[in-house]
């Protein structure tokens, strides 16, 4: 902490014609390390919507306050790195980028140019995926992986989460712009639009849907929740019978769906679902103890925030 205020102050006293200019502003102190405005406000100027799925680990875009929390979590667990000597190769962050491609279809060229159209900075895009690798390292190092998944647990959230492991069916159509395509993202922007200028969702279907139901106005039919792709899945949560859902990306392309009618049937046996029970309680107690884990560094440190 001296260090850092001594620092502070010689850049003040050192010499020049014109007097001592702040061009940046500090907003929290975190030991030894500032946070700056500038830097949390890189951290917050990309849309939640429509971005790379691994954009995710280092820009939200929600509030500015919450974006600096996120900041300081991250600073604590970069410092907690160091301290174990914890380290990422450019060569794991080039094989994240690399799965990113694959996953989206797209190929470097067009990676670029999508972070220059979410007006992110290559630089920036490797900076939060290092970040994210640095995190996951130190918490395997920190949180025991080991979760006690007793039946008796796994039946418990069987049991309160029963309307989740419902069959159901949807019956659906479907409007799909390829990754493959230069302009995906624009067409499917159009699509939307149209849509909400009360253009046919079918005319639109025709004209626009790479899909082979695109000839018959996209209509698919019924469609068992457990085979659409998780992201379509979620986008369909809090769909009513005649809305449409916003623009899903998945690794195939864009989405755009009307829900026309949705059946929902018995609750799916214990066994068929237990898997899927396991992941997300895994998952849970992952993010509790994670969550415990930061708060504990947070308790230990000194933390000062101006804004």
């Amino acid at each position: 902490m001296k260090r850092l205020l001594f620092f502070l102050l010689i850049l003040c006293l050192i010499p020049n014609e014109a007097p001592c200019e702040i061009i940046d502003r500090v907003v929290a102190i975190v030991n030894d390390e500032i946070i700056t405005l500038r830097e949390v406000e890189e951290y917050v100027h990309v849309e939640k919507r429509d971005r790379l799925k691994s954009v995710d680990d280092y820009v939200l875009g929600i509030r500015l306050r919450e974006k600096l929390d996120m900041l300081i979590e991250n600073t604590l667990i970069n410092q907690q790195a160091k301290k174990m000597r914890i380290e990422v190769s450019d060569r794991e962050v080039e094989q994240v980028v690399e799965n990113i491609k694959k996953q989206n279809l797209i190929t470097e060229e067009e990676l670029r140019e999508q972070l220059r159209r979410e007006n992110i900075s290559y630089e920036n895009f490797l900076k939060g995926i290092r970040m994210g690798l640095v995190r996951s390292k130190v918490l395997a190092r920190v949180i025991t992986p080991d979760v006690n998944l007793t039946e008796k647990r796994l039946i418990d959230y069987y049991l309160s989460h029963s309307d989740e492991f419902t069959e159901e069916e949807f019956h659906l159509f479907h409007i799909f712009i390829s990754g493959l395509r230069r302009d995906a993202k624009e067409r499917a922007e159009e699509v939307q639009d149209a849509i909400k200028k009360g253009i046919s969702f079918e005319e639109l279907a025709k004209i626009y849907s790479d899909d082979p139901s695109g000839s018959y106005g996209g209509d698919i039919g019924f469609v068992r929740k457990e085979d659409l792709v998780p992201e379509i899945r979620e986008a369909l949560k809090n769909v009513k019978e005649g809305d449409y859902t916003d623009i899903v990306r998945s690794r195939y392309g864009f989405h755009i769906l009307m829900l026309k009618e949705r059946k929902k049937g018995k609750v799916l046996p214990f066994e068929e679902v237990k898997e899927e029970i396991k992941r997300r309680v895994i998952q849970e107690e992952s993010e509790k103890r994670y969550r415990e884990y930061v708060e504990k560094l947070k308790k230990g440190s000194y933390i000062e925030v101006k804004i």
